[in-house]
């Protein structure tokens, strides 16, 4: 097993005043007890109830709520490091258990905003989700050759950020009519700012990539994969059936990098499968494409099951249901 040691540059512009207004007053509240992997995952369930709100409610009061969701989700995102850092008790399975869960987190909070402001085009959800994982991707597999975590000035709390504002003040009818209905040489004001997100994904993934070191084929072959697989899905699926399938399997790769950086050292391939098959009906049997859709999200499921149990059970030791008093 490698030696564990997190090391982190963080230029984020809003990561320390966040932190100080809104992270640390909280802390002097949460028992020592508690464990850091126990915030991380109660915090994460925010993200889901806001998908949740997103799928079934369309109110003023609902945007509200889904704002305050993925506040509270960036609260406890940080309060779990923080937590962590105050008791001695950061791991090798902590790193996992916070980041990969934000692996998914990366894909459902697009889907949200994409619900809240109905976004349904089938290739613009695939262009930002696209966009999006290959970002976020590209962070850990730097930090898997360098042993560096590199947060840019822009990075995940300022994106976090600006969609639970921006979804907040849509609770104002003018707010929403403004950037649902605004027309900008055909383009919606919501689907612009949806671009320029994905642009300034594409720019974090290319310029990181550039200054990564020994670069190895498998990443090479994930960005290829995953850009087939988009283009596909993207002519046959509905805007949440993309997010499905690009969410599980960028999120597989992710997986498989944080493993190689935190147990093994060991740089292994991405799924080939999956963009395999789907090629194959999409050339030969496009009346498939409902069954494969479902084959696929049950493939990938188990893959990141099977994933995952390794994972915990190379880094078990490291978990605990309460931390000691010091």
């Amino acid at each position: 097993m490698r030696e564990y040691a997190y090391r982190c540059h963080d230029f984020s512009l809003l990561t320390p005043t966040f932190k100080r207004l809104f992270v640390a007053p909280l802390l002097t509240y949460v028992p020592w007890v508690i464990p850091a992997n126990i915030i991380t995952i109660f915090s994460n369930l925010f993200v889901y109830l806001g998908l949740y709100i997103a799928m079934y409610y369309d109110s003023t009061s609902s945007r509200l709520v889904i704002a305050l969701c993925l506040f509270l989700y960036l609260i406890g995102d940080h309060l779990d490091g923080m937590q962590a850092k105050r008791t001695s008790t950061g791991s090798a399975l902590g790193e996992f258990c916070d980041h990969y869960l934000d692996a998914f987190n990366n894909g459902i909070i697009a889907i949200t905003a994409c619900l809240v402001f109905d976004v349904s085009n089938p290739l613009l959800v695939t262009t930002l989700l696209t966009a999006s994982y290959l970002a976020h991707m590209v962070v850990f597999y730097e930090q898997f050759k360098t042993g560096w975590l590199t947060f840019e000035k822009l990075g995940s709390l300022e994106a976090v950020l600006i969609i639970s504002i921006l979804v907040g003040v849509s609770a104002i009818p003018q707010v929403f009519d403004f950037v649902t209905a605004t027309s900008i040489y055909g383009f919606r004001m919501i689907e612009i700012i949806f671009v320029g997100s994905a642009i300034g994904a594409i720019v974090t993934f290319i310029t990181t990539l550039e200054r990564t070191p020994n670069r190895g084929i498998e990443v090479w072959l994930f960005t290829a994969g995953l850009v087939a697989f988009a283009v596909m899905m993207s002519q046959w699926y509905t805007a949440f059936e993309v997010f499905v399938l690009i969410t599980l399997y960028a999120s597989l790769y992710v997986g498989l990098v944080m493993r190689g950086h935190l147990v093994d050292g060991i740089e292994r391939m991405p799924d080939l499968a999956a963009p395999a098959s789907l090629l194959i009906v999409y050339f030969f049997n496009s009346e498939a494409v409902d069954t494969i859709f479902w084959l696929l999200t049950i493939y990938l499921s188990v893959r990141i099951g099977i994933l995952v149990v390794q994972t915990f059970s190379a880094l078990k030791i490291f978990w605990v249901w309460s931390n000691p008093r010091i």
